[in-house]
């Protein structure tokens, strides 16, 4: 199957000068374009998105994560249209889809024993924090490097630290070392960053350093450096020793939270945390998120000795499409995520064949419906954390796939860091569009960036 290249994005391109005349950067996000060849969006439907020059790409970057059921599906629009054209969509006082979206969250995440909802992935992750810190009365926060947790100077820390010859021997031992300018040096110090998938060091942290620290926020699985997975018994061990030594555990579902299963990855890998976060598939691409958990830890917000609170808040507009997200999963689940671990494995295993016949040392690393391609240095077996996915990976390769790839009518994030969502939109076609156009677009990178030898 002959996969036309699109190199027309001339719309696109002088639209985003527009915008960056007004808009620092031209995106009010981080850079998530490569310069060059940024795109700029006229519609979206289902599994697809048309830029403002009319090319039509299959979406695997889905909103950042949100879009479990793919662009603006009929029964959550339908929602949002209904709430706000017969009750309103801002109100600032308790309405009943507080308890109908928060019954559904209890029902399904059985951990969130009570929950407050707010507005970003960032806003409930530092909302946890300041509990956990409030319960227990202490100060430190472990967090794992390679991991986001959101934008804040609370932890913005150790997401992206560098990882050439200046950190060598950092491996066990990373440092805590600010994301962006801005951040004050005292607040990065009251954050711990330890290596992921190693018991051995986040024991002998807690022995040493137990008494100063309030919680233990992880990723179950990383998503900030492609996706790197828990190895087996990882998460049972950080949850036997946080509750050894007194410290609460976080669990950031953002990324997680509804698209390993219905009840997050703390369902899918059979873990009890003390407090959880929620966002992205929750809202369904609404602005939404949650975090919640033991009833005692909450109860300092139910009490207002630990403040929370936020405007926009609980809006009735987010929430309509809440409770529309968890319809629908409740109501589909023992069909949707068969279904959608089906495509991706069989997108992840076409991916590899057509790389790795092409002679470049490659690996797929994912859990259930998002996953990363990584191309590699060398063949490895794994990735076991954030310094072997960023020192071991063939970034250069990577971005020239991604241009190909793009130039086909095929868009996902251009960073290798980053990672591929799938959605209940997609179908067996789009997956063999993909491998199709995969299939041409290596044999350009081969003749841009040639595979290197493995002796080399």
């Amino acid at each position: 199957m002959a996969v036309a290249a699109r190199t027309d994005t001339r719309r696109s391109q002088e639209m985003f000068r527009r915008i960056a005349t007004s808009i620092a950067g031209g995106e009010s996000s981080y850079a998530r374009l490569r310069s060059g060849i940024e795109l700029c969006i006229e519609r979206t439907a289902g599994a697809r998105m048309w830029d403002v020059d009319g090319n039509e790409y299959l979406d695997y970057c889905l909103g950042y994560g949100p879009l479990l059921f793919g662009h603006h599906p009929e029964d959550i629009v339908a929602a949002v249209v209904e709430q706000i054209t017969t009750r309103g969509y801002h109100f600032s006082f308790p309405h009943r889809l507080d308890y109908e979206v928060g019954e559904r969250l209890q029902r399904m995440v059985p951990s969130m024993e009570l929950l407050r909802f707010a507005c970003s992935g960032t806003e409930a992750t530092m909302a946890a924090m300041r509990l956990a810190r409030g319960f227990t009365g202490k100060e430190k926060i472990v967090k794992f490097e390679g991991a986001y947790h959101g934008w804040s100077d609370l932890h913005y820390i150790s997401a992206h630290p560098p990882v050439g010859a200046a950190a060598a021997g950092l491996h066990r031992a990373p440092r805590s070392v600010p994301d962006t300018a801005g951040i004050p040096r005292a607040i990065a110090d009251t954050v711990i960053v330890q290596p992921f998938n190693d018991l051995e060091v986040l024991e002998q942290t807690l022995d040493r350093r137990g008494f100063e620290i309030a919680a233990v926020l992880i990723e179950p699985a990383l998503a900030n450096c492609g996706i790197i997975p828990p190895l087996p018994g990882y998460l049972e061990g950080v949850r036997r020793l946080t509750e050894a030594h007194g410290v609460l555990l976080i669990f950031d579902e953002v990324m997680t939270g509804f698209r390993l299963a219905p009840g997050g990855a703390q369902e899918h890998f059979r873990i009890r945390p003390d407090l959880s976060t929620f966002a992205k598939v929750l809202g369904g691409g609404f602005p939404v998120a949650a975090f919640g958990g033991r009833g005692d830890v909450m109860e300092l917000e139910a009490t207002g000795e630990v403040m929370h609170g936020g405007t926009y808040t609980a809006s009735p507009l987010v929430l309509a499409a809440a409770r529309a997200v968890l319809d629908r999963i409740e109501r589909d689940r023992d069909t949707m995520y068969p279904e959608l671990n089906r495509l991706t494995q069989r997108l992840q295993d076409g991916l590899l064949r057509v790389v790795r016949d092409a002679g470049y040392p490659s690996l797929v690393q994912g859990v259930g419906p998002f996953f990363q391609l990584f191309f590699l240095d060398r063949p490895r077996e794994r990735l076991i954390d954030y310094r072997d996915a960023m020192g071991h990976s063939r970034r250069d390769v990577y971005a020239a796939f991604h241009e190909a790839m793009q130039q086909r009518g095929i868009y996902f994030h251009p960073g290798q860091s980053e990672r591929w969502f799938l959605s209940t939109a997609h179908t067996d076609a789009d997956i063999d569009q993909t491998l199709a156009a995969a299939a041409e677009a290596i044999q350009e990178v081969a003749r841009r960036l040639p595979p290197r030898s493995t002796a080399e």
